[in-house]
């Protein structure tokens, strides 16, 4: 008999977090089911805001690293949604302001200061 669990997710701090949970797993599912995790399919990806390969191994099997493209999280570990949704927000806010803003008769200066609160604004919401 064959099982499978497909798209099941681990998410550590760290490399060697990661290396220790799946190193456990492995252990519970053979030990507990004789299960083993196919090594061929498992695949390792990075959210972080540095850039950086990681070597994951389990019985001396290198797990393959994936790039984040389908993820909801952007290589530097933001979340694609409040980073899209931070966009739209700075659209409304920049549209609400754009008479003022594109004016001529505004002094440069203040329209800086005027595109600086805006901004945070946004950022830290209404």
């Amino acid at each position: 008999m064959l099982r499978f669990a497909d798209d099941t997710g681990i998410i550590a701090q760290d490399e060697i977090n990661l290396k220790r949970a799946l190193e456990s797993l492995d252990n519970i599912l053979q030990s507990n089911y004789k299960i083993k995790i196919n090594k061929k399919q498992t695949e390792v990806m990075v959210c972080s805001k540095d850039s950086e390969n990681i070597n994951i191994k389990i019985d001396d099997d290198a797990l393959k690293e994936v790039p984040n493209s389908s993820s909801i999280f952007t290589e530097d570990g933001k979340n694609k949604e409040d980073t899209i949704q931070g966009i739209e927000d700075a659209k409304v806010v920049f549209n609400n302001k754009k008479q003022i803003l594109c004016s001529n008769n505004l002094n440069l200066e203040i329209k800086k200061k005027l595109i600086k609160s805006c901004i945070r604004s946004v950022a830290h919401g209404p």
